[in-house]
């Protein structure tokens, strides 16, 4: 008897944290966000002789999680205003240019950053208008651009870590 009470109690011990987990993931406070820092980078050799626009967006409801996973880069840009308006309580919009030859790091977000259910990048840039990188599950992201295409590493490239 007491084998079988053991038996049961450890079952129960080992199954709890995954038990917890699963109950966690459909709590309003989930948010399974995992975004610590966003880094962006032009590469220097790039011929591009504009800058390109980010859009960073922290989403705070399943809603909004859902339109924008069917969202293009270039309808976020041509409808980026409406979606404000629609949704701005319910997001963070962190918007940078960035030229060719220059990086930067973005580690500062606001005090409900953690919260978000769903973190995207959204890029504009003439060669490739529709650049787009769902960051929720990476912890140290960097988009790399170039004349071509935007490139998501999940660490600095070539060791930069700031500004130049």
């Amino acid at each position: 008897m007491k084998q079988l009470i053991f038996v049961t109690v450890l079952i129960q011990f080992v199954t709890a944290c995954s038990t917890v987990q699963v109950v966690n993931e459909y709590m309003p406070w989930y948010s399974g966000n995992q975004v610590e820092s966003v880094g962006l980078k032009v590469n220097t050799g790039s011929a591009m002789k504009y800058a390109v626009s980010v859009d960073i967006i922290f989403a705070y409801d399943e809603n909004l999680v859902t339109l924008l996973t069917s969202t293009s880069s270039d309808q976020w840009f041509k409808e980026k205003q409406g979606y404000i308006a629609s949704y701005g309580v319910n997001m963070d919009v962190i918007q940078r240019q960035i030229v060719p030859g220059y990086s930067e790091l973005l580690n500062q977000f606001s005090e409900r950053s953690d919260l978000a259910k769903g973190v995207f990048a959204f890029a504009f840039y003439p060669n490739n208008p529709n650049a787009k990188a769902v960051l929720t599950e990476v912890a140290t992201p960097w988009l790399v651009f170039d004349e071509a295409q935007m490139t998501m590493v999940s660490s600095a490239p070539g060791g930069s870590t700031g500004d130049k």
